[in-house]
Order: structure tokens, then C-alpha cells, then sequence
């Protein structure tokens, strides 16, 4: 093998191969001299004082030293024991599960030589718990470095950030080069001291550090370099260029355009810097720049010329922005700055001709040496779509199995129809991908042009069958569930015989029509079905949308244990995949989320929210998102914070009303009733009610989704009617209503029309009848113990429960009593208004808590545990510290999720162990 092709395979070796003896400071110490970088002694020391911080985040607009600061750091880390993981993002890198891989791949590579290698799925895809094995795989600590992150940054890839930044185990940090700030809770981290930031201020040269940037010029003066700190505001990309103009001896005496960073400025002096190059330097510069990556092989492929590895050594050692991208220095980049100086002058010297021609050259060698996505954005590039349509259609399987929709709408939206409809498996796939990416004028012309194909040809029922599979994807994106409805049938009746992944996804979709319509058992048999198609064909996504169905036919029938079993099972499952689903995860994180805010495990729901509702935001179809959403904002109500649930409901409706999707509207404006309704403002709840508008869509008046059900389906009218005292209307909706309900076993929305009937009753003093339909309705909710959706009625319902639990020995023979006693007390205990008498749970040892968990505790929920232990009440409580009770609640259930305890009496023992009462 000659030296030339030993190259190329190294260049072109997969990410996470044989781990690199190359040390972090080794190849730092590479970059020559004559660069004479600067160290950025403030900003490294501040970092040095928060080398225990999960998070820091470097974010600057170009030029600004971001990577210089995070490698000089990574030096300092490395020389203190850390490994070293470094990734450079790319804008084809911007799907979730394929950022995870190399992600994975990069800390793999910086694992020592003697440490077992980490098993990872093929493909090239990869899950947050792929991630988790990799880095616990390392007996040292890891600096993971993500740079330049806004490439490929969208809420898709901050979500998993975000979760990334949770879940980081002890020694792991991460280290983000931006030009845009991710939103990933930066304040919040910031205050919990888990997050740095160091932003453009911090990376500006300072006068001393610019005074020594130009030392290598003995009889510069101190005017002159404050002239040029004055002239750039210290924008250290500003100051190479006019270094590297001095080296030229034609730089000193030009003026300066203007001052600050500026667009102009660069470009004056990038400019400036070229032409004081010599001619062959130009030429390698021009010939190297056009990839996003270079590597010497990939040079000498496109120039033609031998010695790649020493041009590009010399490009990077006269400082001329290029910079590497691994830590072999086999690939290298040119800082985007000046990258685009570079390809305006190229396409100025060059015809447009020898443009397309270059790219062509450039995706040649890409596809030889196995980079697929690379080659087919090059063809795309030279405006041959022919050749990028075939290595498209080799890989688009993949693709979409690895959930990279983002990547396959970028192909697909430069490729004429034409040449789409040649390629039959690259057409399912941009159905599929513009279906969840709600670019649904694209989705139903791609739709429409295979129609078509379809009609003029001889097509079989099989490709009918395939053909209403897509067409699948699209109608429940779109919400559109009475078509979603006979496309299942479709499908279902043309593939008949073909039980793979299209028939699955066609079971799913008619077990979402059956339960709409009540049909639960029917629903439930089919997914039994679809499951096991899924699990065969290892589809998640699939499989997340069969788990998720499922359990919403089991909440629908009041079976809430059950389903929060499901899904808890679905989340590990989804998880400990070898080919974990990043958005299955998020969807099926969604109903889980709802499960356990209905159980009052309100902050590991938050938690859930948190992680996934950006992706959900990005692709989920509407049963999902609105799940997500209204749990999210009922939360934010949970803690007293109003305006934060209208912000959260006006971003629903934002969404609803971009994508034409009427339900989210609907929901969101409900929500925004029941908000008014409960506070007790009848003027501000009948505004908004009146603003609801809109009836069901065609052929959708007798159907009943999950997340209206106990909402907006007739129940916000009537507890609106309620608190206009107008008992008789709102019953004359609640009782025919709950009769439905019970007749088709839909126990969930029964139970809550029940609540609101009994509370209608009781407060028009009809006590009796109140109290018999309160116990109908704990009857059926008492097995599975519904919380949230009783208590988030407020102090009517908590009050009818405290009468009903003192009336109950009134009624010996009450079917089910010691359930709905024991319920009874477990509503009014999660409620805080009501203490039962508790023997002491055995589990619990007040000798020895875990430490760990008390000092989890904030410092506020430190003072709240002592006040509680001192036999505060709730109000008492709230009037003390100045907060709401809704606030004092939401405490207390956050010290008790914290300490693992259940009631008043063991956070009394845990108080009393730390010393906080006597």
C-alpha cells in the first residue's frame, strides 16, 4: 500500500475505530510558534475555578477565539488527569441520534489504549444511553468538547443537550463552542453554579493580550497597537488578519475602514491577507477551500499536486486559519470567516463550469472513500442530481430508521420531481420526513405526484398498500383522523399477506381510529398485533406510537396503574435498545409525563417535560404535543406561576395556528378557561370561553381524544356554568355526559364528569346527592387511585372530600368502602389540607436517612422541612414566608420526592436527624 493510500484510509477510517495515543496537549503543542497564541490567562482562569461545573459554554459570532480559548482549556484539563473528547459539528450532523454516534465515537476515541473497548450498535445512530455507557466506560475524567454547535442547532438538538447536561455523571464535562446561545435553561444552570458562559466580552483581547499578540514585531509601537485594539474592539480574527498583513510589509500604513467588528472589516483585511500571499500559496488556498472538511488526500484528489499533508501543514503553520477538526490532524477546516472570502474569490476567478466541475470531483472522492452524505451534497453541489439521487436511494433506508428527517428534507428539497419519482424507496422516505416536519404543501404534492405514477401505470394492491401507508404518516401529522382512518383501512385490506413494518404502522393507525371511537378492546388487540411487527422489524418509532396508543386505551378506561406501567416499560425498553429512538423516546416520554403528574409526582414529570418537549415541539403529531403542553402548563400553575402557563398555552396555540392544527387552538384555549374558572374570575373565564369558537371537523363530532376528554369535551362549559351558579345547565350537560361515558366504559372522563356533578350539587346544597355522586366516582377511581385530576378541581373538590370522608361511616354497607376510605384519605393527604392518623412507615428509618438526599434539599425547602416539623399548617406556612399555598404545596412535594418519604410525620424524623428542630 503506498503512503498516499495508507492516508486515505486513515482519513477515511469511521470515527471510533482504534483509539489515538495522540495526547490533547501533544497536538496543541503542534500548532507552531510563528501562530504565537495568545493565552487567555483571565477567561482560562475563571474556567479553572469551575472545572467542576457540568456545563461551559463558549459563545461568540465568528472570529472570536471560541476554539483557541476551549483548547488552551482542554490542555489545563488534560494535564490534570482528564481525557479529552473533541467534536466538530457539521450542519449534516444536525439529526438527534446521529449528533448521539458521534458523539459516542468521539469519547470512545479517548479512551486509553489498555481500557476494553465500548460496544456500540451498528449503524450509525445512537441513544443518550449509548452515550452514558461510553463515558462511564472511562476510569478517569472526560472533557467532552462539542464545537461549533451552531451548525447544526435546532430545539431538536438543544432538547438532547439539555438532557445530555442532566444526566452527566460525576467527572464528565461538557464544553460547547457557539456562535448562538442554546436554549437550554442556560440561567437556570447558571444559578444551581452547573454552567459557565463566557461570551463575546470575555473573548475580546484585552489591551495587554493584543500588546503581546504583536510582540513578534519588535518596533511596532504602543500607538499603533492602540490603534488596532481601538480599530477591531479587540475581535481577535481581526487582529490576524492585520498580523498576518504586517508579515507582508504592506499593511502597516493602510487605513482601517471604519471601526469595530464589522462584516467590511474582515473582509478588507482577509482580503488584504490574500493578496499578500504568494501566488502558489493563493492557488492552494483557493483549491483547499472548497469542502467544509480538507484532508491531504482529498487535496491532492481535487489539485492534482503530490505533498497534501506538507501544503496543508504549512497553510495551518503560517496561520492562515485553518485549523484541525481531529486529533490525528488527518482533516482540517478553514475558520467560516474567512472560508467565505475565500469562495468569493473562487468563484470570481473561476467559471461556473469549473465550479460544478471541482464538486464533481470533490463527491467523487467522497463516495470512493465511503462518505455517502458528504459525496451526495457535492453532487447536489455540481448540479448533478442523477448521481446524488442513486447514493441517496443506497442509504435512505437508513436514514429514516435512524429518525434523520431533517437530513433527508435537505436532499430531497434540491431534487427536481423528475428525478424523485424514479426512485421509489427516496419517495416513501420525503413523504415520510416532510409528513413530521409539517411541511405539509410538500408532503401532499410528493403525495399527489405518486397518485398519479400509480394511475398511469399497472400498479399491484401492494403498491396501493405502500402507497397509503405514506400517506399515513402525513394524515396524522396533519391531524386530518376521519382519513387517517380509511387510509388505515386501506393499507391494511392492499398488504394484506405483507406483515413488516407497513402493515404495523397501518395497525397502529386503525387502533387509534377503534379507541376515537370507543372501540378499546378491538384497539387493544390490534396493537398486541402491531407490537410484535414492530419489535421484528426493530422500528421504535413505530413501536414508541404503538406503546403510547396503548396506553391511552388503558387510561381511557381508567386503568391508570396500568398504563403508567406500560409506559414506564416503553421508556426503558426504548432506551436499552441497541438502536435507541431519540423522538420514540420523546413521544413516549410525553404520556408518561401526563401519567405521572396524575399520580402527583409532579417534578420527575417536570423533569420528563424539560428533556423532550423541544422535539416534541419539532415533529410529534398532535395527541402528543398537546399532552406535553397542557401537563406542562398545569404545572406551571401548580407552582403559582401564571403567566408562565399563558406563555406556555400562547406557544401551543402559536403552533396550532402555524400548522393548521385546530385541536392544539382548542386545547390551549380550554385550558385558558379552566384557568379563569378555578381562580374564580367569571368575567375573565366567559371572554375566553366566548373565544373558543370552532366546532369539531367533519366527521369528528362523536369521537373522543385523550387529550380533551376530561377538558374540553363538554367539561369546561359546565364548570364554567357552575361558577356562574346556573347548576341546572351544567348538569343538564354533566348527566347525559357521564351516562355515555359509563355505557362505553370510557371510566376516566366518566369519573371526572361525576366530580364536577357532585361539586355542582353540593354547593347548591344538594348534599346528599353531591356526596352519592362523589362515591360513584371515587368507586371507579379508587383502584388506580387517580390524584390530579380530583385535586386540580380545587378547594370545592377538597372541601366535598372532607365531608364525604366524615359522613362515610354513615354508610356500612358501602360497596368498596376500605378502597374509597383508603382513597379518600390519600386525596386529602396529597391535598395537605387533611392528616389521617399515620402510623409510621416501617420502611422509613429515622435513624439513619441518606445524607445525600437531605442535602439535595434548597436552602427554602431546608427552612419549609423545619417550619412543617414545627406543626405549621399549610397557610400558616404561606403567610409566613410571603407565597401562595399553591406554592407551599408545590414545595412540599418537591421534599418529599426528594427525601422519599410520604407524609408530615417522617419529614418530622428527617428534621429532627439533621439537627433542624430539636
Amino acid at each position: 500500500m503506498t503512503a498516499t493510500s495508507e492516508r486515505a484510509s486513515a482519513a477515511a477510517r469511521p470515527v471510533g475505530g482504534k483509539p489515538r495515543a495522540t495526547t490533547f496537549a501533544n497536538a496543541l503543542t503542534r500548532q507552531p510558534a510563528s501562530n504565537n497564541l495568545v493565552l487567555r490567562k483571565q477567561q482560562l482562569d475563571r474556567l479553572k475555578n469551575h472545572a467542576d461545573v457540568r456545563l461551559i459554554v463558549a459563545q461568540a459570532p465568528a472570529g472570536f477565539g471560541k476554539t483557541t480559548l476551549l483548547r488552551q482549556y482542554c490542555a489545563y484539563r488534560e494535564a490534570q488527569g482528564s481525557r479529552i473528547a473533541w467534536l466538530h459539528l457539521e450542519s449534516h450532523y444536525a439529526d438527534p441520534s446521529r449528533f448521539l454516534r458521534l458523539l459516542c465515537e468521539a469519547v470512545i476515541n479517548a479512551l486509553p489504549e489498555d481500557e476494553p473497548p465500548v460496544a456500540m450498535p451498528e449503524g450509525s445512530s445512537a441513544s443518550i444511553q449509548d452515550f452514558l455507557r461510553c463515558v462511564r466506560a472511562m476510569k478517569t475524567g472526560i472533557t467532552i468538547v462539542i464545537d461549533n454547535f451552531e451548525q447544526a442547532s435546532h430545539p431538536g438538538m438543544e432538547a438532547v443537550v439539555a438532557q445530555l447536561v442532566r444526566v452527566l455523571p460525576a467527572g464528565v464535562q461538557l464544553c460547547i463552542g457557539t456562535r448562538v446561545i442554546p436554549s437550554i435553561n442556560l440561567p437556570r444552570l447558571q444559578l444551581r453554579e452547573q454552567a459557565v458562559v463566557v461570551n463575546v466580552e470575555g473573548l475580546r483581547f484585552r489591551a495587554a493580550e493584543t500588546a503581546e499578540f504583536f510582540r513578534e514585531f519588535r518596533d511596532i509601537s504602543g500607538e499603533e497597537v492602540d490603534k488596532y485594539q481601538a480599530a477591531t474592539d479587540g475581535w481577535p480574527a481581526a487582529l490576524q488578519c492585520i498580523r498576518l498583513s504586517m508579515r507582508g510589509q504592506k499593511g502597516r500604513t493602510r487605513a482601517l475602514p471604519g471601526s469595530g467588528v464589522t462584516p467590511d472589516l474582515i473582509d478588507f483585511l482577509a482580503t488584504d491577507v490574500f493578496e499578500n500571499l504568494s501566488a502558489e500559496m493563493q492557488a492552494a488556498l483557493l483549491e483547499a477551500c472548497m469542502p467544509e472538511r480538507i484532508c491531504a488526500d482529498l487535496l491532492e484528489h481535487m489539485s492534482g499536486r503530490t505533498g497534501g499533508e506538507a501544503l496543508l501543514n504549512e497553510i495551518e503553520h503560517s496561520g492562515l486559519f485553518l485549523t484541525p477538526v481531529d486529533m490525528d490532524h488527518l482533516w482540517f477546516r478553514f475558520h467560516a470567516v474567512f472560508r467565505q472570502v475565500l469562495l468569493t474569490r473562487l468563484r470570481r476567478e473561476m467559471t461556473e463550469a469549473e465550479v460544478l466541475a471541482r464538486h464533481r470531483k470533490i463527491a467523487e472522492w467522497y463516495a470512493v472513500h465511503g462518505f455517502a452524505e458528504e459525496a451526495i451534497l457535492h453532487y447536489l453541489e455540481a448540479s448533478d442530481e442523477a448521481s446524488a439521487a442513486g447514493i441517496l436511494d443506497t442509504i435512505i433506508g437508513r436514514l429514516v430508521t435512524e429518525e434523520r428527517l431533517d437530513l433527508i428534507v435537505r436532499y430531497v428539497d434540491r431534487l427536481s420531481p423528475p428525478v424523485i419519482q424514479k426512485y421509489e424507496r427516496i419517495l416513501t422516505a420525503a413523504i415520510v420526513a416532510y409528513g413530521f416536519r409539517r411541511e405539509f404543501a410538500k408532503a401532499n404534492r410528493i403525495v399527489a405526484l405518486r397518485r398519479e405514477m400509480l394511475e398511469a401505470g399497472e400498479a399491484s394492491q401492494e403498491d396501493w398498500g405502500v402507497h397509503n401507508y405514506t400517506r399515513i404518516f402525513v394524515l396524522a401529522a396533519q391531524d386530518q383522523v376521519v382519513e387517517l382512518g380509511r387510509a388505515a383501512d386501506d393499507s391494511l385490506a392492499q398488504l394484506a399477506g405483507r406483515e413488516g413494518l407497513e402493515y404495523g404502522v397501518g395497525l397502529n393507525a386503525r387502533a387509534y381510529w377503534l379507541y376515537l371511537n370507543g372501540k378499546f378492546e378491538e384497539a387493544r388487540e390490534l396493537l398486541s398485533k402491531a407490537r410484535a411487527l414492530h419489535d421484528e422489524a426493530n422500528n421504535l418509532f413505530g413501536l414508541s406510537y404503538c406503546e403510547w396508543i396503548y396506553g391511552i386505551v388503558l387510561t381511557a378506561q381508567g386503568r391508570n396503574d396500568e398504563a403508567l406501567k406500560s409506559l414506564k416499560q416503553a421508556q426503558i425498553h426504548n432506551e436499552e435498545c441497541a438502536s435507541a429512538s431519540v423522538i420514540a423516546g420523546s413521544v413516549i416520554a410525553a404520556f408518561l409525563a401526563e401519567a405521572l403528574y396524575e399520580k402527583n409526582c409532579i417534578a420527575e414529570a417536570e423533569t420528563l417535560l424539560h428533556d423532550h418537549l423541544l422535539l416534541l415541539e419539532q415533529q410529534a403529531i398532535v395527541e402528543p404535543l398537546a399532552v406535553a403542553f397542557l401537563t406542562m402548563a398545569r404545572i406551571a400553575m401548580l407552582r403559582g406561576e401564571e403567566r408562565e402557563a399563558e406563555e406556555i398555552l400562547d406557544r401551543m396555540m402559536y403552533l396550532g395556528h402555524r400548522h393548521n392544527l385546530r385541536r392544539l387552538v382548542t386545547y390551549a384555549k380550554s385550558e385558558l378557561v379552566r384557568q379563569a374558572t378555578l381562580a374564580g374570575d367569571l368575567e375573565k373565564a366567559r371572554t375566553r370561553f366566548s373565544n373558543m369558537g370552532g366546532a369539531d371537523g367533519e366527521g369528528e363530532d362523536e369521537l373522543l381524544f385523550h387529550a380533551g376528554e376530561t377538558e374540553a369535551q363538554t367539561v369546561t362549559e359546565a364548570r364554567l356554568l357552575i361558577l356562574a351558579g346556573r347548576h341546572a345547565d351544567a348538569r343538564t350537560l354533566l348527566q347525559p355526559a357521564a351516562r355515555k361515558a359509563r355505557a362505553q366504559r370510557r371510566l376516566r372522563r366518566f369519573m371526572k364528569l361525576n366530580l364536577l356533578l357532585a361539586i355542582s350539587l353540593n354547593v347548591e346544597g344538594q348534599v346528599n346527592a353531591a356526596r352519592r355522586a362523589l362515591i360513584e366516582a371515587l368507586q371507579i377511581g379508587a383502584p388506580d387511585q387517580f390524584i390530579r385530576m380530583v385535586l386540580d378541581e380545587g378547594p370545592q373538590a377538597v372541601r366535598l372530600l372532607q365531608e364525604a370522608r366524615q359522613a362515610l361511616p354513615k354508610f356500612p354497607d358501602l360497596p368498596q368502602k376500605d378502597s374509597v376510605s383508603a382513597y379518600l384519605d390519600r386525596l386529602l393527604g396529597e391535598a395537605g389540607e387533611y392528616a389521617p392518623a399515620i402510623v409510621e412507615d416501617e420502611a422509613f428509618d429515622d435513624e439513619t436517612p441518606s445524607a445525600h438526599l437531605f442535602e439535595a434539599l434548597t436552602e427554602r425547602e431546608r427552612e419549609i422541612l423545619r417550619l412543617v416539623s414545627n406543626g405549621f399548617s399549610n397557610k400558616a406556612l404561606a403567610d409566613r414566608l410571603s407565597l401562595s399555598t399553591n406554592t407551599v404545596k408545590w414545595h412540599l412535594r418537591n421534599i418529599f420526592e426528594k427525601l422519599q418519604i410520604s407524609n408530615r410525620m417522617q419529614a418530622v424524623s428527617v428534621a429532627r436527624h439533621f439537627g433542624l428542630i430539636e
